[in-house]
């Protein structure tokens, strides 16, 4: 028998046929399905899989440590107008953190994922390498995680793009060949994001001020709205000059949002400060030049990264980025290497 794997299993297409090819390399494999929330599960599609391939699975239940390291932080910060990343706080916590320490108990050698990521190797450190399916690579997500970690993480969808993993499934028969991908944040259970948010976040009325300081509308809270954002303002009749009003900065302090329209220069920023920072390899000093992506969709900027200690660091684009958004993560790459990632703390606006 091979090395003992614990894989992430929810019962999708991917991280089945991740289980199907570690078992054809001849890995012990056991699926786990974990559970971040209460409420009914329906696991059919799991243990659908689990039969399918002959292996057993455990079931483990994270929701007080998901609730603790995960949602409280993150309900937290959309109190305070801030645009967290939950998926990314989750991958640190839960699956490469909770996941690895249940692997330590059940004896199994490594973890593995059906993320789409690989491993390599720059100044002797282990990195995450981009996907070869570009449009589904999620070393963004990733950046958090402990660089120590790695080492006992497997991604056996490496080598695959969306469509390869869609015909491993339909040849070998793997029942969820054909399911649907998941579209939103797991914990909305099926719903909305927006639903999900409005539920656990209390709305809060308050001003609509323009860059002028003229009061033009009123808000439902400061999660409710994002910076850029035009649409859903209702501000009615009160259109600017130069086209419709667009949300330019949000004062936690006061709960108000400010506005303004026309030219979007006051969107723009070319340096702003990251805390919390994990950077994978070793040597790279104490400033060293990569590319950035702020936003998960963004194009990667070329940038420089100065470490100012306590894990903090500042951030200094080559060219003007729009909407840089407090509370979410900066991450970093080195052509095809993610080298790690931070939360933007400050923006500053050009």
């Amino acid at each position: 028998m091979g090395k003992k794997v614990l894989l992430g299993l929810s019962g999708g297409v991917d991280s089945s046929v991740a289980a199907y090819l570690l078992k054809k390399d001849g890995y012990d494999v056991t699926g786990l399905y974990f559970t971040i929330t209460d409420g009914e599960r329906d696991l059919t599609d799991f243990k659908a899989v689990c039969k399918h391939l002959d292996i057993p699975y455990v079931i483990a239940d994270y929701n007080a440590l998901f609730e603790k390291s995960v949602l409280t932080p993150f309900i937290d910060e959309y109190k305070c107008g801030k645009t967290p990343n939950i998926c990314v706080s989750c991958n640190k916590f839960i699956k490469f953190g909770a996941l690895l320490d249940t692997a330590d108990e059940l004896g199994c050698d490594y973890i593995a994922t059906g993320h789409y990521c690989s491993l390599g190797e720059i100044n002797g450190g282990t990195c995450l390498k981009k996907a070869k399916d570009d449009k589904k690579d999620q070393t963004y997500f990733l950046a958090m995680v402990k660089p120590n970690v790695f080492d006992r993480v497997l991604f056996p969808l490496a080598g695959l793009n969306k469509e390869e993993v869609r015909w491993v499934a339909l040849k070998e028969g793997i029942p969820t060949a054909v399911k649907k991908d998941s579209s939103d944040v797991c914990l909305a259970e099926g719903g909305k994001f927006s639903d999900f948010i409005l539920k656990h976040v209390p709305q809060k009325i308050g001003q609509i001020r323009t860059d002028n300081g003229e009061l033009v509308g009123q808000h439902k809270g400061l999660h409710t709205v994002t910076l850029g954002q035009r649409k859903g303002l209702n501000l009615g009749g009160k259109k600017g000059e130069d086209g419709r009003w667009f949300v330019i900065a949000k004062d936690a302090k006061t709960n108000t949002v400010v506005v303004s329209h026309g030219s979007e220069d006051a969107l723009f920023a070319t340096r702003f400060e990251i805390e919390d920072i994990n950077l994978f390899p070793a040597g790279l000093g104490d400033s060293f030049d990569c590319t950035v992506k702020t936003r998960y969709r963004t194009k990667e900027t070329p940038c420089t990264v100065t470490l100012e200690g306590g894990g903090r660091a500042s951030v200094l684009l080559k060219e003007a980025e729009r909407a840089i958004t407090e509370g979410q993560y900066a991450v970093f790459y080195h052509g095809d290497f993610c080298i790690g990632g931070g939360k933007i703390s400050k923006v500053y606006k050009n």
